[in-house]
């Protein structure tokens, strides 16, 4: 292995390391909001407002489906990094 190819191979590296903070920074803040979204949920004043739960219940579906995007991406990333 050239000198090259070992620089190329620790910039992809790198690379690759500060897309997984990113990643885990924007998982982390997800999970804040999962979290007081369930509380909301669970502790909602209005247990009669059917409307309200159900939109709750899409946003968080949403986000759920944003976080796991996220997640598969920078795992399918990291693989390709370390070809």
């Amino acid at each position: 292995m050239t000198d090259r190819d070992r620089r190329n191979l620790l910039e992809r590296r790198q690379r690759a390391a500060a897309e997984f903070v990113a990643w885990s920074d924007h998982h982390a803040q997800d999970q804040r909001h999962h979290e007081a979204l369930l509380a909301q949920m669970e502790t909602h004043p209005d247990r009669l407002d059917g409307r309200n739960a159900m939109a709750q219940q899409r946003a968080w579906a949403q986000r759920d489906q944003h976080r796991r995007h996220l997640h598969d991406s920078a795992l399918a990333q990291l693989r390709h990094a370390f070809r």
